[in-house]
């Protein structure tokens, strides 16, 4: 063959072979348009690789709950319907809420100053962050003080140090993306709430690295998190925070305050940053409960710049839609950050007035905790009442609206696929829905959250009546007998 027709041959070989790639590559176009288009919806077009990465649900139950929600339970007009058990929500405490609320003074005040109606600073404006540094100094800090006065309180918390925040993910979100990278690893303490993967990742980029020791219910020594920073940096990451929820959700155990000094010394030690999540912290059954702000406090010391405190109303006072949560932090620069961040999640202005009234209200803000304590005790009772009768093992909670419980004797194999079917059955067979420990990154199939403060004691009944009889059921026919006529009559007619 000639040299001149061997070059035509290797040149109509390479444009066979590029005809070949190009049309492969139209053809994955094309394909991954049409899932992309499919996804989005007929008409709507496509999203881009970041709109993809959101699609993922926050919550891996939350299609289960929005399904619950379609045909829930009413002890009168539905009592076949579904019991959701998986929503960490204080329903119990939304009548005392609204009743002082929907005071007309209360509304008139957030609506006549002017101040509400015109751009201000977006950290909050000035007498609702006054409210929130009073509400710390004498709730957090010094709850013992009850006569403590509005100046005193202002002495210890300095309203300049406090922010609002479109709730506790939101604030969550915005100092993750303030003081660490994307691809950074965060330490949680497992198990731990399910949406800390999504608040850290979604926009932020960080990386949820799981704490875990030993014994869950005591909380982490220096060396679980030492090993799990090193684990976390074999792969590659830089550890830059530690997120400790206190009181813990879901073991609803109380850290003592040695733990928490212990675990700020580790992180200091390391240049980790450090932020304590208090959402329960008014929540507690009858045990004493230490805020971080009064632990540094005793020890003679201080936030410094690597401390971050976060409360919010959706838990203590079940007003989780207000959208409304609070930073305490001393980092100067942090704060300029959330201030600029704010301009897109802050909280309207009407509401921070509404809501600085009431947490001023030390008459309605006593009675209040102590009615709302009252009632989750007693919800709480119920249901451990009936677990007990089941013999179904649980961590005793000190604090919380949920009780963690180990329903682990009763998968049909110890494996997150045995404690999926568990959660299937109970979906299925008794239209109740708890939180799976998978979600909350428990190393141990079978351990699951019971939320007993979403539903009113009557229907928290029917439920554990439900439980009670499928874990019956269980025991008697074990899984391999388990059918439809083994399985009818769970629910009461």
């Amino acid at each position: 063959m000639s040299e001149r027709s061997s070059s035509t041959s290797s040149l109509a070989s390479f444009g066979l072979v590029a005809l070949i790639w190009i049309s492969q590559e139209k053809w994955k176009r094309r394909k991954r348009q049409s899932r992309l288009s499919r996804s989005a919806g007929a008409g709507t077009g496509s999203i881009s690789s970041r709109g993809e990465s959101l699609l993922t649900p926050t919550l891996p139950y939350i299609i289960d709950y929005l399904k619950c929600l379609q045909d829930h339970c009413d002890p009168y007009t539905n009592p076949k319907g579904y019991i959701p058990l998986c929503m960490s929500e204080n329903k119990l405490a939304i009548e005392l809420v609204a009743h002082r609320l929907m005071q007309i003074d209360t509304a008139s005040r957030a609506f006549s100053d002017s101040a509400v109606y015109c751009y201000n600073n977006s950290l909050g404006l000035p007498g609702p962050r006054e409210a929130v540094a009073y509400f710390l100094a004498k709730h957090f800090l010094y709850p013992e003080q009850k006569d403590m006065s509005f100046r005193e309180a202002l002495d210890l918390v300095h309203p300049m140090h406090v922010a609002f925040g479109a709730g506790a993910a939101s604030l969550l979100s915005h100092l993750a993306l303030s003081l660490a990278d994307q691809g950074d690893a965060v330490l949680i303490p497992a198990p731990y709430y399910a949406a800390f993967d999504a608040d850290l990742k979604m926009v932020a980029g960080c990386i949820s690295v799981p704490v875990h020791s030993s014994n869950p219910s005591v909380g982490p020594t220096p060396d679980d998190l030492e090993n799990a920073a090193r684990t976390a940096e074999a792969q590659g990451l830089r550890v830059r925070l530690l997120l400790i929820t206190n009181p813990n959700n879901p073991l609803g155990t109380i850290y003592p305050p040695e733990l928490i000094k212990s675990a700020i010394d580790w992180a200091r030690s390391r240049h980790v940053h450090t932020i304590v999540d208090e959402v329960y912290a008014l929540s507690t059954h009858e045990s004493e409960f230490e805020s971080v702000i009064r632990t540094l406090k005793n020890a003679q010391d201080d936030l410094g710049n690597d401390v971050h405190h976060i409360w919010a109303l959706s838990k203590d006072f079940g007003a989780s839609g207000f959208r409304i949560a609070t930073l305490y932090s001393k980092n100067n620069q942090l704060l300029s950050s959330i201030a600029n961040l704010n301009i897109f999640s802050g909280v309207s202005h009407p509401m921070q007035m509404i809501v600085s009234e009431m947490l001023t209200d030390d008459n309605f803000i006593y009675s209040f905790l102590e009615n709302s304590k009252h009632r989750i005790r007693y919800s709480y009772e119920l249901c451990i009442a009936k677990l007990d009768e089941m013999v179904i093992p649980y961590v005793p909670a000190k604090a919380g609206i949920f009780v963690y419980a180990d329903f682990s004797a009763l998968l049909p194999e110890q494996t997150e696929e045995g404690e999926a079917r568990f959660s299937a059955l109970l979906m299925d067979a008794t239209r109740l829905i708890m939180t799976p420990g998978k979600a909350q990154h428990d190393s141990k199939p079978g351990m699951f959250r019971i939320c007993y403060c979403f539903i009113s004691p009557e229907v928290l009944v029917m439920a554990m009546e439900r439980l009670d009889k499928i874990v019956g059921k269980i025991r008697r026919w074990h899984w391999d007998n388990l059918n439809a006529d083994s399985l009818k009559d769970i629910i009461a007619r």
